[in-house]
């Protein structure tokens, strides 16, 4: 007869390693992601829809993040201090650096054109074209 304390350790040992796993590669958070994104975008086909998240994630980082409107206007405030109804720039491009998740998120942050100014509309409007930010 096996003894069952070695089949424990056994256990303990695929367990710690699945969990070491895990957390190396982020899978929770990649399921937590994925869950996200179809909570927000609700498609048709599913599967098909996964598929092209999970291209998209290969081929560029691309991790498209969900922020409620409420979220980006208040980060938009946070740097519209004195509340003129802009930000500069420099300011701008500062808070979508925040933002941004990934190395290829970061250099979309840096490289996107904008105004001298941006106001919160603009200010959306490039989280969506440098970051893939999609406001619920």
């Amino acid at each position: 007869a096996q003894n069952p304390l070695a089949i424990q350790d056994v256990d303990n040992e695929v367990l710690q390693e699945a969990d070491e796993y895990l957390r190396k590669h982020k899978i929770l958070e990649l399921f937590e992601d994925l869950t996200t994104i179809l909570a927000y975008k609700q498609p048709e086909n599913m599967d098909a829809f996964l598929i092209d998240v999970l291209k998209q994630r290969k081929l560029n980082g691309n991790r498209n993040i969900v922020y409620s409107d409420t979220e980006l206007q208040n980060i938009f405030t946070l740097y519209d201090l004195k509340g003129v109804g802009f930000i500069t720039k420099e300011q701008c491009r500062e808070a979508l650096k925040t933002l941004a998740n990934s190395e290829f998120h970061y250099q979309k942050a840096q490289e996107i054109p904008m105004g001298e100014k941006v106001d919160l509309f603009g200010f959306i409007k490039l989280c969506d074209e440098a970051l893939g930010i999609k406001p619920q």
